[in-house]
């Protein structure tokens, strides 16, 4: 009898676990590829991202950034701010938790001075799930790639064409270093995510990101693309035109410097000092050129370290990883005149910034400054409060200035709560 009713309590026990477990995936889980129909064709937009940004290695090739130094993360002290009150996109009073549903949140955490504060994970992502970040990876190039610059390797005041005589004939045979890393480049060339047509979606298409099976032995890569843009009507340092082929020129300038490919870069110059979760990976082209404009995949948690860095003047912990000098010349910012000659001046989401170093700097008083990406990727950095907010997502549109507004107000009154505590 004693053995029967052990059995039975067992099997009670076990019963509940299922339970917990099936209600913990019910909760937790999120859209499968068969849901959203994803493939090689579509997975960089929506409703496809919606899977396809925690999974792009199933779907493109990809290099692997090792790095090579693991840890848990970063210490919590949780504070629980899912009731916070925050003013979404519609200007409507809504609590935290429904801002992010709304949004198409995948992670949200708030770091602030070293130790999480908040985080939230949706759409069947956890803490160890890398993300698509799209152009936040462009800060990343751009950081790996400083070390070459301190080191005199790199010259931000010569030509690119001293670097690579391969884009003489390109839009940048007459431009500098330096405008290329500040996005200050005259290109005949359309930053267009809506527009199937657009420069940028062409560009997908020559790395073979939009491109059915059978095509893909078709795409021309990376480098090819580049060399086939040629320069716009205006001068370059003239006007701020944000073009993601500038960061892949960016790379291909300090390969040639370095003899080191762009995933190496990134991993000896950065990623290994973070003491990260896991490693991350970058897609790469055809040909195997890594994607340094909008190719980099990471979790929430190695991202916020990166962000951490640089609101500790380059340092983490008592690790100098990029130079002060770098994050002093970010926070100070880019032209005002260049950027209020261009049409992000008019965004309300964007109005008063400025770009420095694949950047965008805020300009409040806070001295904040943002890696961003479309469909709604962050890693907000303030220096000054030594908060860093990361938001991965896989929203429905590349861009929508209501809603890329209101992150920033959402992260302000998240950071005034916190500096009240």
């Amino acid at each position: 009898m004693k053995k029967i009713l052990s059995v039975s309590l067992l099997s009670m026990t076990m019963l509940v676990s299922l339970q917990n477990l099936a209600h913990a995936n019910t909760t937790q889980s999120g859209e499968t590829r068969q849901s959203v129909k994803a493939n090689a064709g579509n997975g960089f937009y929506y409703p496809a991202n919606r899977w396809s940004y925690q999974h792009m290695q199933q779907l493109y090739p990809s290099a692997n950034v090792d790095g090579q130094h693991y840890s848990n993360g970063l210490p919590k002290k949780l504070q629980n701010l899912d009731d916070l009150m925050v003013k979404d996109g519609r200007g409507k009073q809504v609590k935290l938790t429904q801002y992010l549903e709304e949004t198409y949140t995948d992670s949200f955490v708030v770091v602030k001075d070293g130790q999480i504060i908040y985080e939230k994970y949706l759409n069947g992502q956890d803490e160890r799930t890398r993300h698509q970040m799209m152009s936040v990876t462009k800060s990343i190039s751009s950081t790996a790639i400083q070390p070459l610059i301190d080191e005199g390797k790199i010259d931000p005041n010569a030509k690119v064409t001293k670097y690579v005589p391969e884009l003489a004939g390109s839009a940048w045979a007459d431009a500098t270093v330096q405008q290329v890393r500040d996005m200050l480049v005259s290109l005949d060339y359309t930053e267009n995510y809506d527009d199937p047509k657009s420069g940028f979606n062409n560009y997908l298409r020559a790395m073979g990101f939009t491109a059915p099976d059978t095509e893909f032995k078709n795409t021309i890569g990376i480098h090819k693309f580049l060399q086939g843009i040629k320069k716009g009507k205006g001068e370059h340092g003239k006007i701020f035109n944000y073009a993601t082929p500038n960061t892949d020129v960016l790379c291909w300038i300090a390969q040639k410097a370095s003899g080191k490919n762009a995933e190496t870069l990134i991993d000896q110059n950065l990623w290994s000092k973070l003491s990260t979760i896991r490693d991350a990976y970058l897609l790469v082209d055809r040909q195997g050129q890594a994607f340094c404009g909008a190719g980099s995949n990471a979790t929430a948690v190695d991202l916020a370290k990166f962000g951490m860095i640089m609101a500790n003047d380059g340092k983490l912990g008592d690790q100098q990883i990029v130079s002060k000098k770098y994050v002093d010349e970010v926070i100070k910012g880019g032209s005002k005149e260049a950027f209020d000659n261009s049409h992000y001046a008019h965004f309300e989401s964007t109005k008063g910034w400025t770009y420095k170093d694949q950047w965008w700097i805020r300009n409040n008083p806070n001295h904040a400054f943002a890696a961003v990406g479309i469909y709604d990727q962050i890693v907000y950095v303030d220096p000054t409060a030594k908060v860093v907010v990361v938001k991965q997502s896989s929203r429905k549109v590349a861009e929508k200035d209501d809603d890329d507004t209101a992150v920033y107000t959402v992260i302000d009154t998240i950071i005034s709560k916190l500096d009240h505590k």
